[in-house]
């Protein structure tokens, strides 16, 4: 049933709950409880971006309880895309999935923006993200009007100058720069839009319509490099005796982790550098950095989610494992180096946990299994 015009629609599926029944059903949560929320789920760090994210959440789940259980259409102007920028392993998307899947608990899609190009030339029509959020829908249009689309990646649509030919395609065909972005910019504005419901495989189905106006959009990436221009084209390079050093080492200029701040955000000019259409980074109506996470952060995560994993899998195979202090120093110092956040814990700590789990898994014989620090190297020893 469309919630504007109030006919039902002919549907050759089964039926959900009416979709007033299902905005009912959603828990309300102040921002501060959803922020609370993510720190039971095992979120740590980015305070920050956790409060711009926690508001933005509470505004989603309001604006679909107005329409739908009120009676209160949204106003012009008033859709929610929020641009999300970080280095790589700060949290960007792990934030969306918790937040919107499993505290909110409205239809989320997370789609990496690499799959897409124009028209769907090579890789996937945009209109497809809309197939996807249908189908988390339980194929329920007006539940799909209630979710949240997630665009990872989003800093590599600004490769406008593509040469990269692709197998078997022969054709070096813009498929990942300023197409994408021309097929996003009514996506993110629209109050309704068309889609295929089977993801464009036939054109014999005929296309569904969409309700836009509630549905909050949010990019990812990690935008490497950003930074750099930004502070290129704000400083002002000179010759000679008035030459004056530019900001920042050379190694800020290529460190991976490092944080966008306001200053930098404000220069669209530099978006438009960096390679993107600046109405569609107009589109954006909140722009939200993310930190590198500090040693102690990582600690955290290290700790509650990562071990925590493996120690449940090892109890299973009727083992204890243990970790001492030092080797959480040393992977934690491990991430930090490689510069990939918390993704670094596990690229550090999988190779260790492997080789214990292939020598003591399948036995079926109670043991502890530690793992100490020696020569600069974890190993894992039993008992």
């Amino acid at each position: 049933m469309s919630p504007r015009s109030g006919v039902e629609m002919p549907s050759a599926f089964p039926e959900g709950p009416p979709i007033q029944e299902r905005v009912a059903a959603l828990e309300v949560l102040s921002p501060q409880e959803i922020d609370a929320r993510l720190g039971d789920l095992g979120y740590r760090g980015q305070s920050e971006a956790r409060r711009a994210a926690s508001v933005l959440a509470y505004r989603h789940l309001r604006r679909i309880r107005r329409l739908y259980l009120e009676g209160l259409e949204p106003e012009p102007g008033t859709r929610e895309n929020a641009l999300f920028l970080g280095p790589t392993g700060s949290g960007k998307t792990f934030l969306v999935e918790l937040m919107f899947r499993e505290i909110l608990g409205v239809p989320t899609v997370l789609a990496d923006a690499t799959q897409f190009s124009e028209t769907g030339y090579v890789g996937d029509d945009v209109s497809t993200l809309l197939s996807r959020l249908y189908e988390a829908a339980e194929r329920d249009a007006s539940w799909a009007a209630c979710g949240v689309i997630c665009m990872d990646e989003f800093d590599k649509l600004a490769t406008s100058r593509s040469d990269s030919r692709f197998s078997g395609q022969q054709t070096t065909k813009d498929v990942s720069g300023f197409g994408v972005q021309r097929s996003l910019l009514h996506l993110l504005s629209a109050a309704q839009a068309t889609f295929p419901p089977d993801f464009g495989f036939t054109s014999r189905i005929r296309a569904e319509s969409l309700d836009m106006g509630c549905i909050t959009f949010i990019a990812c990436g990690a935008f490497s490099g950003f930074r750099g221009t930004a502070e290129t084209m704000a400083h002002v390079e000179r010759v000679g005796f008035g030459r004056e050093p530019g900001k920042g080492s050379q190694k800020d200029l290529e460190s991976i982790a490092t944080r966008i701040t306001e200053e930098h955000l404000e220069n669209t000019t530099a978006f438009a550098r960096y390679g993107f259409i600046p109405e569609l980074i107009g589109r954006f109506n909140r722009l939200v950095s993310f930190s590198p996470l500090d040693a102690a952060t990582l600690g955290d995560i290290l700790q509650d989610n990562v071990l925590r994993t493996w120690e449940r899998e090892f109890a299973h195979e009727g083992l204890q494992l243990t970790v001492e202090p030092a080797v959480r120093e040393w992977i934690v110092a491990r991430a930090l180096k490689r510069e990939t956040g918390a993704r670094g814990l596990r690229t550090a700590l999988a190779p260790v946990l492997e080789q214990a789990a292939y020598e003591h898994f399948g036995h079926g014989k109670a043991a502890t299994v530690r793992l100490v620090l020696k020569d600069d190297a974890v190993h894992a020893v039993r008992g």
